[in-house]
């Protein structure tokens, strides 16, 4: 097993995401009430400038379904977005991570950690549809769950009143589950995917 090491610069408030930090791309699926199921190609970048937070960018793709093949939800993520072609861009976003102020500050130890630790964290999400979203949750060990805290919206921005997210790193893969309540409907599943590590150039 690979030894985890911290990125370089990367300030000491932010050790408990460290994990996500690199670029990653996978597929998922979608689907909601009014919207029928379909796969997408997913790729999102985490990265830092030294502050105690992370930058998040994040793009969803709709498939192509005539050029694309069919993928295994076994597969990793970065093999199934291989066989799915991309047609128009589904959503984008932009979004900082970072631990509460009020947070504990300590390096995270892959071998070591039990996996009881979590750290409060805030993340602030804006998107081009005329919504932003601060989450609030927390991180342990591989894993985020984090609820929406407040939404906001411009006058010609759909009904999203709610939103739910889990990361969580599984045997090297990062795996993403999202619950929202839009267009009047209750909090429920809307997308999930799978994302593999790229490698740095």
């Amino acid at each position: 097993m690979a030894t985890f090491t911290l990125p370089e610069g990367l300030a000491p408030e932010v050790y408990p995401l460290a994990w996500l930090v690199g670029s990653w791309r996978g597929y998922g699926v979608m689907s909601y009430p009014g919207v029928p199921e379909q796969p997408l190609v997913h790729e999102m970048t985490f990265d830092h400038d030294g502050g105690p937070y992370l930058r998040c960018t994040s793009t969803l793709w709709a498939v192509d379904a005539e050029h694309s093949s069919s993928v295994s939800q076994e597969m990793p993520g970065a093999v199934g977005a291989e066989l799915l072609a991309k047609a128009e861009v589904w959503a984008t976003e932009t979004a900082y991570w970072r631990p509460s102020p009020a947070a504990p500050e300590e390096p995270i130890d892959g071998e070591k950690s039990s996996g009881q630790r979590s750290t409060d964290i805030e993340v602030l999400v804006a998107q081009p549809t005329g919504h932003v979203v601060v989450y609030v949750g927390s991180v342990r060990p591989a894993r985020i769950d984090i609820v929406s805290d407040a939404v906001v919206r411009t006058a010609s921005a759909q009904d999203v009143s709610a939103s739910s997210r889990m990361y969580g790193l599984v045997q090297g893969d990062l795996l993403w589950v999202e619950e929202l309540a839009a267009f009047g409907h209750e909090l429920q599943s809307y997308a999930s995917g799978r994302l593999s590590r790229q490698e740095q150039a």
